[in-house]
């Protein structure tokens, strides 16, 4: 088996489920569905694109949602996962005036890059999309994190902890010493809205280390 682990997205809604909820992440966690984990892919580029550019086209991130509404080819779940890629650009367009750039320049991450940290015994995949850095000096200020699937969208206090663990990670394993809390963005999709990391994240680190230390009990005792 393993070691425990989590996405940071996921760990976000198990700070704010219920307990019944809270083993059903952890199974999925230790199961994972390789096409839930492929759902919004177009989505996601397209957004992570768009934010590279300045987010000076909206009309070119509309146009990509309108491009992915009329191709109709491949399997239906790839048919209705476009769809949902679309809509979901549509309702980013919708939130993007939340997230000011500034003079920061968007780095993308690709997806392939593996972003962790260790919390109490557990690695807690932390990857943002794309890192917001000083164009003259390169160091990281802040980052931008999406959240796609509706049917658990993140509540405001589990955008307050994805927020505060993006900032820590950038502070302490990207060795960034200027992170700026109101430019590590954490955007809900689904729901439009655009969030930034405390400015004090220690009870909110407390918080999220004795979740992992509860995620690691149950984690090696088979999620029961």
């Amino acid at each position: 088996m393993t070691g425990p682990k989590i996405s940071l997205n996921k760990l976000g809604e198990y700070l704010t489920a219920t307990p019944s909820r809270r083993k059903r992440i952890i199974q999925d966690q230790q199961d994972p569905k390789a096409f839930i984990a492929a759902r919004y892919s177009d989505a996601r580029s397209e957004i992570v694109q768009y934010l590279a550019s300045g987010m000076v086209d909206d009309s070119s991130l509309a146009s990509a949602a309108k491009r992915l509404r009329l191709d109709d080819s491949g399997t239906e779940f790839a048919y209705q996962d476009r769809l949902a890629s679309a809509e979901a650009i549509e309702n980013f367009l919708e939130a993007s005036e939340q997230i000011e750039l500034d003079d920061l320049v968007v780095v993308p991450v690709e997806n392939s890059a593996s972003e962790s940290m260790q919390i109490s015994g557990v690695s807690v995949s932390i990857r943002p999309d794309a890192y917001l850095k000083d164009p003259i000096t390169g160091d990281i200020r802040g980052a931008i994190k999406l959240h796609f699937p509706k049917t658990t969208p993140l509540t405001e206090l589990a955008a307050g902890y994805v927020g505060a663990a993006t900032k820590v990670f950038l502070q302490q394993e990207k060795n960034s010493p200027v992170v700026d809390h109101r430019k590590c963005y954490v955007v809900d999709v689904s729901t439009q809205t655009v969030s930034s990391a405390p400015k004090s994240h220690v009870r909110k680190m407390n918080d999220i280390a004795a979740a992992c230390e509860e995620i690691d009990a149950r984690w090696r005792r088979g999620s029961g």
